[in-house]
């Protein structure tokens, strides 16, 4: 099935390639929050796959790495706030390193694609496999981030950018995967047209300066590419059927609970008290209730049941509302070990409902091979002193309100990241999501922005309101199809109140979404191994025949 030898694919010298996949990569940044430009993730993503586009491993794994640093370093430079740069370009360069995989295995595909003789007798059918399969790998390297190494890093993909877009309710159908996959492939459209021709007929366009034959060219690639997106863009978030009501109240404490912050034991909920307090007092002036208030990470601070006071205080102000509160603590088991977990509070004290954080966060809540990195950066692997165990309790816990149970879906800081906690809350039944999460550790970066609008798109595949209550910010609860029903100020004491609806069911993202995934990823895969395939046979033709003009 090896291909003969045929008119060499046209692509970008590498001194073009590198510089636009920065380029692309710098946009995709952009797109995301704090910026939230959404618009820029179309040119980021469609420049970084040209940088790749039909190109040599070598230009190709160069301009991966471009495109990698171009978004990672500025996406997370967060992690720097704190902690030094260490840890920072620690995970950039494993995220760095699947962005140059991707560029590798995209221009193999392309290249290999453009060659196979079924193809190049076939133009369309050529561009079309050249986009999906372009997509597919996308896809592939984003699932992969999302898995290796230490359970993986699901940040900063492509759907993320469009949490502030109007591509947002379309999540609720596609899924995060299904969504990046169809905006790469998108881009990747016109991108397959513009380069659709050898090597020699680019040369020549290039030289000539003949813009008109190229926009030619891509004209109709490009139309589809935007009739796709005016589509998704048009979809409304898919419904699910509610049964009920319920107020919810949060409360930010805007207290010192970062690693390094200032405090005596006790100051975090001390916080939480107090704002609560304040609530209550607002929402007894104007004569109305609350049928649940819920709490930060780690608001309860460390083993609460083992707190007489503060136990005691919470249950009176519990009573007080007439609600439950759900809070978080860190708690000691009898084997010693310790989890990140979400409690809840009556006016009799603590309940049987419990949940512990399932993805603990590498590097800080648990020093993996510690005795390794011990040895290359001693000082920041002390400051991990406890290692949290991942949580084995369903992430679907039942909460007595005054007007009946309450499936309540937790998932606490990281946890919102993960598809598979997404599935395991449905599959479960929620019929509304707690996001419960501590970000003083980032004070006043983008993480923060970037965690909620991740929040915002699960509640939208979910079809469920969600309440991401924070420390100090960003908190707000998001309805079904993601608008903000109710807000806190960012690094402020106070407390929001909505009335939220109680859901049913699986949206088509979550009935299909890993099929869809799956989908992509078997279609990036098949591409790859039919572009192995189209790799030629015979030598290849002279540079002056196979190079675009600034190669030579």
């Amino acid at each position: 099935m090896t291909a003969e030898a045929g008119p060499e694919p046209a692509r970008l010298r590498w001194w073009a390639a590198v510089p636009l996949a920065a380029a692309g990569g710098l946009l995709l940044d952009v797109a995301s929050p704090e910026l939230a430009w959404w618009a820029a993730a179309f040119p980021g993503t469609a420049l970084v796959l040209a940088a790749v586009w039909q190109q040599r491993a070598g230009v190709a794994a160069l301009a991966g790495l471009a495109a990698g640093c171009g978004f990672w370093l500025p996406h997370i430079s967060w992690l720097t706030l704190y902690l030094g740069p260490v840890p920072w370009l620690g995970l950039s360069a494993v995220m760095v390193l699947w962005y140059a995989l991707f560029g590798i295995a995209a221009a193999l595909a392309t290249r290999g694609l453009a060659r196979l003789p079924l193809l190049a007798a076939r133009p369309a059918l050529r561009l079309a496999a050249q986009a999906v399969t372009a997509a597919g790998l996308w896809v592939v390297r984003e699932q992969l981030q999302g898995a290796w190494p230490y359970g993986g890093f699901p940040w900063g993909r492509l759907a993320h950018t469009q949490a502030d877009g109007p591509l947002l309710e379309a999540v609720s159908w596609l899924g995060f995967a299904g969504l990046s996959g169809a905006i790469a492939f998108a881009c990747a459209l016109p991108i397959a047209a513009l380069f659709a021709g050898g090597a020699a007929e680019l040369a020549r366009l290039v030289r000539r300066g003949e813009a008109r034959p190229a926009a030619r060219r891509i004209g109709a690639p490009l139309a589809a590419a935007v009739a796709l997106l005016l589509l998704l863009g048009a979809l409304p978030a898919s419904q699910l059927p509610e049964h009920g009501s319920l107020r919810v109240a949060a409360v930010q404490g805007n207290s010192k609970s970062g690693i390094f912050d200032d405090r005596d034991s006790g100051d975090v909920l001390e916080d939480h008290l107090a704002a609560t307090a304040e609530l209550l007092d607002a929402l007894e002036a104007g004569d109305e209730r609350v049928d649940l208030i819920v709490w930060p990470e780690n608001s309860a601070e460390f083993g609460l049941p083992d707190n007489p006071l503060g136990a005691t205080r919470i249950a009176r102000l519990a009573e007080r509302a007439g609600a439950p509160i759900v809070l978080g603590s860190v708690l000691r088991d009898p084997d010693g070990s310790y989890t990140n977990s979400t409690l809840v509070w009556g006016p009799e004290g603590e309940t049987e409902a419990r949940y512990d954080k399932i993805y603990p966060v590498p590097f800080a809540e648990y020093m993996p091979n510690r005795d390794f990195f011990h040895m290359l950066a001693p000082d920041l692997v002390d400051l991990v002193q406890l290692d949290y165990r991942p949580g084995t309790r369903p992430s679907v816990i039942d909460v007595e309100t005054a007007d009946g149970p309450l499936r309540a879906g937790i998932a606490i800081c990281f946890d919102i990241i993960f598809d598979a906690q997404a599935v395991d809350l449905v599959d479960r039944d929620a019929e509304l999501i707690l996001a419960q999460t501590n970000n003083a550790d980032f004070g006043r970066t983008d993480e923060n922005a970037q965690q909620l609008a991740i929040a915002r798109l699960r509640a939208v595949e979910t079809g469920r309101a969600l309440v991401n209550i924070s420390t100090v910010g960003t908190s707000a609860v998001v309805a079904p199809d993601g608008a903000d029903l109710a807000a806190i100020a960012p690094y402020a004491a106070g407390a929001m109140t909505a009335e939220v609806p109680r859901v049913s069911g699986a949206t088509p993202a979550l009935a299909w979404g890993a099929a869809i995934a799956a989908g992509w990823m078997l279609l990036g895969a098949i591409g790859l191994a039919c572009g192995v395939a189209g790799r030629p046979r015979a030598t290849r033709r002279s540079v002056s025949e196979a190079r675009v003009p600034a190669e030579r």
